[in-house]
């Protein structure tokens, strides 16, 4: 069948001199260009690499213009004007004009919507902007590559000159520009979160669903075509409904995940009797102390107390754009901070709790995310700090922190495990404590013999969790390790006897190339199994190598829980539910996760407890530590993993020697029966090297260890899980006592727990390692575990008996 050409043409219009079109685009473009300049004028404190993105931009539109009106000039110049217009245009270059606007809206206005939550110091609109700019960079840059890359094979392929005369080079490498935008924008979000394939492809069918969109509509206006605006109109709708449900998809929280909170039967014999998040008895005060001339008036104008500065100009070079929003250099870096104190002085010395935030944007109030465990631990009778060091958070730019002159250090640094960033944050820490030292020595002060400097407690989030570990190791030093010894570390060694870890880092700093040990000090770990930024929990590498010695007197232990439902972010108020940076934020899970006031009760809870057993000795609440069951009234309903491990134990087997066929203590024996697998392996998430057992099928397998002298204690302590393909929930122990008795016991292990951070990602289980306490009645001589089924895999670890 013949379709008649006419069914193909474009309804015919008056349209209006092509001049005169020139001339409204030119005036357009003179407009956005004085908007840049002003812009440019008014953001002129950015730091460079934004300020070149903006030149940038600014010289594109200007170079536009100058195309344009030398256009305009030669088409004056001719006097057959009418040559130059034709009744009839290219459907496809209506169709690409209009794509190529609607993509461009699309990929400037997504990017810089998603990413204007950042604070650039400068508000959310102006971040809006910068990102408005940042895009349109992009696409220019995409468009002069491709529109280069056009020339060349239009060159060298001569029949491509006709397709040049239907649709302009420049039109065809602006349409390529704004297409590949997206994608690209997509896959380096996904990217940061190792999906950049899933992330390429997901921005790539919003890309195809935006141009069937536009193009489909436009087609549809243009055709005379019944048939075709039919056509048009259904690849539209297709379009449209692509477009939706890739934004949804994108833009949506996420969706939910099954989860069945399991309690092992196995109960610990007490409970706490309180909440120990609740608020004391003391009434509390509130101050900010800075150096005064602080930009940001809380440390600056209404400082209570004024701080002198600190030279660390020798260790770090902080970023350009830091120093030019904080009027701070390394060479004056100030003390600022937030504090809460009991107000009655009768009942002083208080104890002092430190808490210093991780990086996030350093145009945040990330110090102020603490309130809430500030205005508890006041009123239960601390002095609560929150340390400001937001000078040393990352930039939301390209410039970052360095090495300060001593760059010897770096030539040596391949791996960059010294990272001055983190020397820096725990510098901060010390000098904070000198002036409290300084306060409770002035009569003047207000804090004046009111501090407790030999009950000192840390709290760290983030790599503030790693900070107050490395701050620990200094506070005992003369001199700074991998430094020269010019950098003196003298009068410190404060009474720092507590260290809570909050979501903390590991490996940013590693003196002398080797991990850091820590020696009897307690110190906790808590982290969220939905971290978004930190994928595992990577402190139990710090309780790890944390070593109690017959060198303190002290009663010390260690502890962590693994908090299923709990992420990154919202134990500091001001990070809440995301816990990456705007664009890739959207790609998080984030429905599963439990409320911020059940996850910063919950910091409560353990922050309170913690601080009150270290500190003030109330050891009432330290079976919490030991079992979480015994907390399970005040605690969110969730699933938990907790271990515990302390100084006066005595250690029977923790599987890190290479002979499998002995016992950590002296003169232990080892024998395996009906074994298909046992052995020591190492399991990355803890940080430490377990045994494995899995029984030969149809055979009752079994693993025993024999002591060479019976040991007496209060309770036999191990840690125990079951890997993702073990199916058998339980095993029994028995207990073998000196006087020929045994006990026997049926332990119940956790599953593996399931967690999907990302929408893109697939489903990953968290092997639960549990510590389970049995009590001792004699002195015990052996043990025994008896598994009976080939589906069970057990990882077991740290068998003591507890004192």
């Amino acid at each position: 069948m013949k379709i008649d050409d006419h069914d193909n043409e474009i309804l015919p219009r008056q349209k209006p001199s092509t001049i005169i079109k020139d001339m409204v685009l030119i005036g357009i473009c003179v407009l956005i260009l004085i908007i840049m300049i002003i812009v440019l004028v008014i953001m002129r404190q950015l730091i460079i690499e934004l300020l070149a993105l903006i030149i940038m931009s600014t010289v594109a539109i200007f170079l536009v213009i100058c195309i344009l009106s030398l256009q305009l000039w030669i088409k004056l110049k001719k006097k057959n004007d009418e040559s130059l217009q034709s009744n009839q245009k290219s459907i496809g270059n209506y169709i690409v004009n209009a794509t190529s606007i609607g993509l461009t809206m699309l990929a400037l206005l997504l990017p810089a919507s998603v990413m204007s939550p950042l604070d650039l110091g400068y508000g959310s609109f102006a971040t809006f902007v910068v990102f408005l700019i940042y895009m349109s960079t992009i696409i220019w840059i995409i468009t002069l590559v491709v529109y280069i890359l056009i020339i060349v094979i239009s060159f060298l392929w001569k029949k491509s000159y006709s397709i040049r005369q239907q649709v302009s080079n420049g039109t065809i490498s602006f349409f390529i520009g704004s297409f590949l935008t997206c994608p690209l924008f997509m896959l380096i979000a996904a990217m940061i979160i190792g999906s950049g394939l899933l992330g390429f492809g997901l921005g790539l069918a919003l890309a195809l669903s935006h141009t069937l969109l536009v193009g489909g509509i436009v087609a549809a206006i243009l055709y005379h075509s019944k048939k075709i605006k039919i056509i048009c109109s259904i690849l539209a709708v297709i379009g449209c409904v692509g477009v939706s449900l890739l934004l949804w998809y994108y833009l949506t929280d996420g969706y939910s995940m099954r989860i069945d909170v399991i309690v092992p039967a196995e109960r610990f014999p007490h409970n706490l009797t309180n909440d120990p998040s609740l608020n004391g008895n003391y009434s509390y005060g509130f101050l900010t102390y800075g150096s005064g001339f602080d930009n940001r008036i809380e440390y600056g104008s209404k400082a209570s107390i004024i701080t002198p500065t600190i030279d660390l100009s020798s260790i770090i070079t902080i970023s350009s754009f830091n120093k030019q929003n904080f009027k701070y250099n390394e060479s004056a870096l100030p003390l600022n901070g937030r504090i809460w104190y009991p107000i009655n002085t009768s009942n002083g010395p208080y104890p002092i709790v430190l808490m210093v935030h991780g990086n996030h944007m350093s145009t945040e109030l990330n110090e102020n995310g603490y309130d809430y465990l500030g205005t508890m631990l006041a009123s239960q009778g601390f002095l609560a700090v929150s340390i400001d060091e937001n000078f040393l958070n990352s930039a939301p730019s390209y410039s970052s922190s360095s090495y300060g002159p001593m760059s010897k250090i770096k030539k040596y640094d391949t791996s960059f495990r010294k990272r001055p960033e983190f020397i820096a944050r725990a510098f901060v820490i010390l000098e904070t404590l000198k002036q409290l030292r300084l306060w409770n020595r002035q009569e003047k002060n207000q804090f004046y013999n009111q501090l407790d400097l030999f009950n000192i407690g840390l709290m760290g989030h983030s790599r503030g969790g790693e900070t107050i570990v490395i701050a620990h190791m200094l506070n005992k030093l003369k001199f700074l390790p991998d430094y020269p010894t010019t950098i003196s570390l003298s009068d410190y060694n404060f009474g720092i006897k507590a260290l809570f870890s909050i979501s903390g880092t590991v490996d940013f700093y590693k003196p002398l190339g080797y991990d850091l040990e820590s020696h009897d000090v307690t110190m906790f770990g808590i982290h969220g199994i939905y971290d978004g930024d930190l994928l595992s929990f990577l402190f139990q590498e710090k309780l790890k190598n944390l070593r109690f010695t017959s060198n303190s007197s002290n009663y010390n232990f260690k502890a962590s829980l693994y908090v299923h439902q709990a992420n990154h972010g919202q134990f500091n108020t001001k990070w809440g539910r995301y816990d990456r940076i705007p664009g890739v934020n959207q790609l998080i899970n984030v429905r599963p996760l439990m409320t911020i006031e059940d996850q910063q009760h919950l910091c409560k809870i353990y922050m309170s407890a913690f601080m009150n057993i270290v500190l003030k000795n109330q050891t009432q609440y330290r079976i919490l530590f030991e079992d979480y069951r015994s907390g399970l009234t005040y605690l969110p309903y969730t699933n938990y993993i907790s271990t515990f491990q302390d100084s006066n134990e005595i250690v029977i087997a923790d599987f890190e020697n290479y002979d499998v066929t002995t016992g950590t203590i002296a003169g232990s024996k080892v024998n395996a029966t009906n074994l298909l697998l046992w052995g020591s392996v190492y399991v990355n998430i803890y940080r430490s090297a377990m045994l494995i057992l899995q029984p030969i099928e149809n055979l009752v397998g079994k693993y025993a260890i024999h002591l060479q002298v019976p040991i007496n204690g209060s309770s036999i302590r191990f840690m125990i899980g079951r890997t993702p393909e073990g199916l058998v929930d339980n095993l029994t122990m028995i207990l073998w006592y000196e006087n020929g008795k045994f006990d026997s016991f049926v332990v119940h292990v956790l599953p593996a727990l399931s967690k999907r951070i990302f929408k893109l990602s697939s489903t990953e289980y968290v092997t639960a390692v549990q510590t389970i306490s049995l009590p001792l009645l004699f002195p015990v001589i052996g043990l025994e575990f008896i598994i009976n089924n080939m589906n069970a895999q057990f990882l077991i670890d740290n068998i003591v008996v507890a004192m």
